[in-house]
C-alpha cells in the first residue's frame, strides 16, 4: 500500500466517509475526497486504480473527471487499520495524523484556510487584524479594541531602550511579565473582560514586538510606523491576518496545554512565544533568510540550490504537509511582491529546480525583504499575527474542563526488582 496508507488512519478516516457519503457506501467520491480520506496523494490514487483496489467511474456530470467507489475506500482504510496497535494510532496522531482536539475556530481542507467558517484567504484582503481578533475570539459585538490602551509600567519606557538588543520574542517576553496583576490573575472572570485584556495583550506584544510604547493605532499602522515603512501598512496588514492562526501547530498546542492548566494569559503567550522560536517552526524564517543571503553572495540561483541538495540540506519555505497542492498564504504573499521584484526571479528559479511552490515562510521572509524591513520582521510578522490565534485557542481551551495529558510509550530499560 502506498505511503499515506502507513500513519494516522482508522475509524476516524471511516466517519469521515459517512460525513461525505452518509451510509450508502456504494456511493461515488471525487478524486479529491478520496486523497482526503485516504491520505494520500493523486499519484497514489491512480496507482490504486491501475491495480484493482479502487475502481474509476467517469463523472456523469462531466465524463473528462472520474469519480471512485466510497466502499472500496472504506474497504482500504479498515484493511489498514485492522492489527493497528492504539499505541502507534495515538503516536501517528501527533506527527501530522489524526485530530486530536475538538476546535471550532480554524479549518484546513480542501487546499483552504477557514476562520471560524470564512475564507481566511480573501479576509487577508479586506480586514485588519483587530476584526480578525473578533472573529476568532467571537466576540460579537464586543470590540475588545475600542477603548485606547492604558499608559504601560513606567517600567516599558525605563526598559525598552535596554531591551533594544534584544529578540522579539526576548523583549515581549520580558514585558508581559509586567503586565498588570488581574490580567496575570488566573482565570476567573467573564469571557467580556478576557476579551479587553486580550486586546490590551495583542497591542502589547505588537509594541514590545517592534521595540515601541503601546498605540491605539491598527497593529498593522504600529508597525510599519516602528519601521518606517507607512506606505508597506497594507501589505503588513495582509499579512498579519494570513499568519493570524493556524489550527494546532506546535506553538498553539503548546498554548491549548498551558492553558488547560489554568494559567494567565500572558503566560499562554509567553508558552507560544518560547514554542515559537525554535528553529523548526518560527525560526524557518530566519533559515529562509540566510538562503537568500547566500544566493545574493554567490549571484545564482540554480548553483547554491543544486550544491544544497546535494549536501542533502533541507531547502526550507517551499511545500507543506497540509497544502498538496500548495500553500495558499505563501502564493498570497508572493502576489504582494511588486512586479519584476528579484525575490519573484529567486522563487522561479528554486521551484523549476525543486517543484514545490513556497509556503508562508518563504513568503514572509521574501516580502519582508522586499519592502526593506529590518532583519527578523518575519518572525515578527508571524509571532504578532498568531498571537490573536493563540488567545482563541486559550479562551476556547479554558471553557474545556480537564487537563491535555497525553500518556507516554515507556521505551526505557525494564524494571529492576526489589
Amino acid at each position: 500500500m502506498g505511503p499515506g496508507l502507513r500513519r494516522g488512519h482508522g475509524l476516524e478516516r471511516l466517519r469521515k466517509i459517512e460525513k461525505y457519503v452518509g451510509h450508502a457506501m456504494t456511493d461515488l467520491i471525487d478524486a479529491l475526497t478520496a486523497t482526503r480520506l485516504l491520505g494520500i496523494g493523486r499519484q497514489t490514487l491512480y496507482a490504486y486504480v491501475s491495480r484493482g483496489l479502487i475502481h474509476a467511474e467517469p463523472d456523469p456530470a462531466d465524463p473528462r473527471r472520474s469519480l471512485y467507489r466510497a466502499d472500496e475506500v472504506e474497504a482500504l482504510i479498515r484493511r489498514k487499520a485492522r492489527g493497528r496497535k492504539p499505541e502507534r494510532v495515538a503516536r501517528a496522531a501527533l506527527d501530522w495524523g489524526l485530530p486530536v482536539l475538538d476546535s471550532a475556530i480554524t479549518r484546513i481542507a480542501e487546499g483552504g484556510l477557514f476562520y471560524r467558517g470564512v475564507d481566511a484567504i480573501a479576509l487577508a484582503g479586506r480586514a485588519t487584524l483587530e476584526e480578525t481578533a473578533r472573529l476568532l475570539w467571537d466576540c460579537g459585538d464586543i470590540d475588545p479594541f475600542e477603548a485606547p490602551p492604558a499608559p504601560p509600567p513606567a517600567l516599558w519606557a525605563e526598559l525598552l531602550p535596554r531591551l533594544a538588543s534584544f529578540t522579539p520574542v526576548e523583549r515581549c517576553t520580558a514585558l508581559l511579565a509586567l503586565g498588570e496583576p488581574a490580567a496575570l490573575a488566573v482565570w476567573a472572570r467573564r469571557s467580556a473582560s478576557l476579551w479587553k485584556d486580550a486586546g490590551k495583550l495583542v497591542r502589547e506584544i505588537a509594541a514590545a514586538a517592534a521595540g515601541v510604547l503601546p498605540s491605539a493605532l491598527p497593529v498593522h499602522e504600529v508597525l510599519a510606523k516602528a519601521w518606517g515603512v507607512e506606505a508597506a501598512a497594507e501589505q503588513i496588514r495582509t499579512t498579519l491576518v494570513l499568519c493570524a492562526d493556524h489550527e494546532l501547530n506546535a506553538s498553539t498546542f503548546t498554548v491549548r496545554c498551558i492553558a488547560a492548566t489554568g494559567a494567565s494569559l500572558p503566560a499562554t503567550l509567553v508558552g507560544g512565544l518560547a514554542a515559537l522560536s525554535g528553529p523548526l517552526h518560527g525560526g524557518t524564517m530566519s533559515r529562509c533568510e540566510a538562503l537568500f543571503d547566500e544566493i545574493e553572495r554567490d549571484g545564482d540561483v540554480g548553483p547554491v540550490i543544486a550544491a544544497r541538495l546535494q549536501r542533502g540540506d533541507p531547502i526550507v519555505g517551499f511545500s507543506h504537509p497540509l497544502y498538496p497542492d500548495g500553500d495558499p498564504r505563501g502564493r498570497v504573499l508572493i502576489e504582494l511582491l511588486p512586479p519584476g521584484d528579484r525575490h519573484r526571479a529567486i522563487l522561479a528559479a528554486i521551484e523549476q529546480l525543486i517543484g514545490h511552490p513556497p509556503n508562508l515562510d518563504f513568503g514572509l521572509a521574501a516580502l519582508s525583504r522586499s519592502l526593506g524591513l529590518p532583519r527578523g520582521a518575519a518572525f515578527t510578522l508571524f509571532a504578532v499575527g498568531r498571537s490573536v490565534g493563540w488567545i482563541a485557542h486559550a479562551l476556547e481551551q479554558r471553557s474545556q474542563p480537564g487537563l491535555i495529558r497525553p500518556r507516554a510509550r515507556y521505551v526505557g530499560p525494564a524494571p529492576v526488582g526489589a
